[in-house]
């Protein structure tokens, strides 16, 4: 079994304002992290109150995978995140304004699979201040 997930479902599930779709991916004890953000997030509850903050951030927020490498224990893929800043962005103990300026930035995310292809751990890496510069906040 590959550990690689079906790119286009995932970026759906993390483009659209249906956490239980997004929730279904991941294992009950999954572990998040948000390295741009230097957030940590364990299990559905605090992932599914990330994922409801970042649909704030940014309701109309599209994330895109362009391709994976793996194997049954985990996977890296190249993405693209964009859209709009209509809400708030937190970033470590820092809360920045919306600016309704666009942004996209690309970032790889590095996963880890249960046996059954859940995924155990994500981790995102991205340059948060890109970001920050395309929303003029820096």
């Amino acid at each position: 079994m590959s550990g690689v997930p079906d790119l286009a479902a995932w970026g759906r599930a993390w483009s659209a304002d249906e956490p239980d779709a997004l929730l279904a991916l991941y294992a009950p004890d999954a572990v998040y992290t948000d390295v741009g953000s230097d957030l940590v997030f364990h299990g559905h509850d605090e992932l599914r109150a990330f994922f409801a903050f970042m649909l704030r951030f940014s309701p109309d927020g599209l994330i895109e995978f362009h391709e994976a490498y793996g194997d049954d224990r985990g996977f890296a893929s190249r993405w693209t995140w964009s859209g709009t800043a209509a809400g708030k962005l937190k970033v470590r103990d820092r809360v920045y304004p919306a600016t309704g300026r666009r942004f996209s930035v690309p970032g790889v995310a590095y996963c880890t699979t249960t046996p059954d292809g859940l995924l155990a751990t994500h981790a995102d890496y991205w340059d948060m201040h890109a970001v920050l510069h395309q929303l003029e906040l820096t």
